[in-house]
């Protein structure tokens, strides 16, 4: 049986790192960068995914300009000297929650507890109940 080209360079690869599927698969992809028969092997079984979002994605723009969905979009403020503009504000606002003081995402309860609860009744007769249910079912 004779192998493919695609096949052969594959096991080229491999060989040239010494089994190293990560390093065969770099290979590979700076191979395929200069060598068209190989990316053409590589790409020919994914070719009618590849076509079918290249032509969805380009539908969708054109059926977007034609419904006119970018008209009506707002223009760029213009920006008065002596007014704050967008990314001084952006910055102020990093300032204010990145500070020293401010709590920290998933710290804000960082506290240890200091004890535990007593259980509820509802929850000592739940556990109850199962304990019990499982000792009747273990006796049969």
């Amino acid at each position: 049986m004779t192998q493919s080209y695609l096949q052969t360079c594959i096991l080229d690869a491999l060989d040239k790192a010494k089994g190293n599927q990560n390093k065969a698969q770099k290979i590979i992809a700076l191979l395929a960068m200069e060598d068209p028969q190989l990316l053409q092997a590589l790409a020919k079984p994914h070719l009618t995914g590849i076509v079918a979002h290249a032509v969805g994605r380009i539908a969708i723009q054109e059926n977007a300009k034609k419904a006119g969905a970018y008209e009506d979009l707002p223009t760029k403020p213009v920006v008065e000297k002596g007014t704050q503009d967008q990314n001084g504000f952006g910055i102020d606002l990093l300032k204010a929650l990145g500070g020293a003081n401010v709590p920290k995402f998933g710290m804000e309860d960082a506290a240890p507890r200091l004890g535990r609860k007593q259980a509820s009744q509802q929850h000592v007769n739940a556990l109850n109940l199962m304990a019990n249910k499982s000792k009747s079912s273990k006796k049969k």
